[in-house]
């Protein structure tokens, strides 16, 4: 699978898309900071997953992925988990 990363205010976001079930794509994404590893959980996580099914191809799965990664730093940067 081709994982995206990208940097954000700080933070390494890697995403990976996964083939799920009904040949529909989800995700899983990872947060770092200074090496530190915030945050590996997949979709369907009870703390992080999507509330509709998956995404029809990989590129949706990863760019969603990305957004969820962005707001939960936008969130750990607003309660001052720097």
């Amino acid at each position: 699978m081709d994982t995206a990363n990208q940097e954000y205010r700080g933070f390494s976001i890697s995403v990976t898309p996964l083939k799920d079930h009904d040949d529909l794509w989800d995700f899983e994404y990872r947060i770092v900071k200074d090496g530190l590893q915030l945050a590996q959980q997949p979709v369907g996580a009870s703390v992080r997953s999507q509330t509709l099914g998956g995404h029809i191809a990989a590129d949706g799965a990863r760019l969603a992925g990305l957004e969820v990664a962005k707001i939960e730093i936008d969130n750990l940067l607003a309660l001052g988990n720097k």
